[in-house]
């Protein structure tokens, strides 16, 4: 998705500071010179993915210590990544990839079970699971369509509706509350913020004026929401986007002089992360605070970054990559 503008809606104020936090990179696993980390709990286990000896990379999920533990493959497959953890840790959500992409949710016990996707399915993966084990994520077909999925604890899938007139649709997130963030599109292009309730309905969340390319990438449990909106699917600049418990749409500032940004995670107390895109199309991770307040999350120099998830403590995880080098995951306290 291409995403965002200026935020004239936006309450927040940007600022030039770096956020005041310690990092540390995250172990990779055995031979591995990469590797990326996607979410992080309020037990500070993370879960992304690492390079090994002899695949470009397997799901990891690292401890509060920073070491990684494999995760695995389906068999048959090569490579893995986990997307998500749920805030108990007992369920971790990804995908493995051989011939296809297929959907996968690890246990309390770290076993890897296959989820199903549509029948039709040319690829299927999990974004999202919650304490309860439900997991949200999609599959594509043959036509280039998405199609958005749910799954019980019990593995049993349902596909739930888009929008009327929707040809593809998409869930990202979904909270403990069973509320699923995403989007919803129809054949001219349109892409609608949506938010589906555990019964399945589905209802749309308001654009900033213009804009037509707009989803949820994560919702809290309180119904706070974050995510991305732009013109167009084509635009250069796009916006960070917040939406409060009770619907209404707030820009998120990018940082001074930059001209986009979008938001990626939100936790229990409405911090949020994501990047901030400078004119030259750098990207560098940030930090908002409730009020809308941005703040630089520090990276190596010279180098480029996203943050991709934030626990209820604050802390938070993303990848930086220094010039030169290979992505690295990292961890801001």
């Amino acid at each position: 998705m291409a995403a965002v503008l200026t935020g004239v809606l936006g309450t927040g104020q940007a600022t030039a500071s770096v956020s005041p936090t310690a990092h540390s990179e995250l172990g990779l696993l055995a031979g591995g010179t990469t590797n990326r980390a996607f979410a992080v709990n309020q037990q500070g286990l993370v879960v992304g993915d690492s390079g090994t000896v002899t695949s470009s990379g397997h799901a990891v999920v690292w401890n509060a210590q920073g070491t990684p533990t494999d995760l695995g493959v389906l068999p048959g497959d090569t490579t893995s990544t986990a997307f998500s953890v749920s805030n108990n840790g007992r369920n971790i959500g990804g995908r493995s990839i051989g011939r296809t992409e297929r959907a996968v949710r690890w246990g309390k016990d770290r076993r890897m079970t296959e989820l199903p996707g549509r029948p039709d399915a040319v690829r299927t993966r999990v974004y999202g699971v919650n304490d309860s084990g439900t997991a949200v994520g999609f599959s594509v077909t043959a036509d280039g369509n998405w199609h958005p999925l749910r799954w019980c604890a019990d593995g049993m899938m349902t596909e739930l509706a888009g929008l009327p007139g929707a040809v593809s649709s998409g869930t990202t997130w979904i909270n403990n509350r069973g509320v699923t963030g995403g989007w919803s599109s129809t054949a001219d292009g349109r892409k609608r913020a949506v938010l589906w309730a555990p019964d399945g309905t589905i209802r749309a969340l308001p654009s900033l004026p213009g804009h037509g390319d707009v989803a949820v990438t994560a919702i809290n449990d309180s119904g706070v929401a974050v995510g991305g909106s732009s013109e167009t699917e084509q635009s250069e600049s796009y916006f960070a986007v917040k939406w409060t418990s009770d619907g209404k749409v707030e820009t998120l500032p990018a940082l001074p002089g930059d001209i986009a940004s979008n938001a990626t995670a939100v936790n229990r107390t409405g911090h949020a992360v994501g990047y901030s895109v400078t004119p030259q199309g750098v990207h560098r991770p940030v930090r908002w605070k409730p009020d809308g307040s941005v703040s630089a999350l520090d990276t190596v120099t010279p180098g480029v970054g996203d943050a991709y998830g934030i626990a209820d403590d604050g802390k938070a995880v993303g990848v930086v990559v220094a010039t030169g080098e290979q992505p690295r995951a990292w961890l801001w306290k």
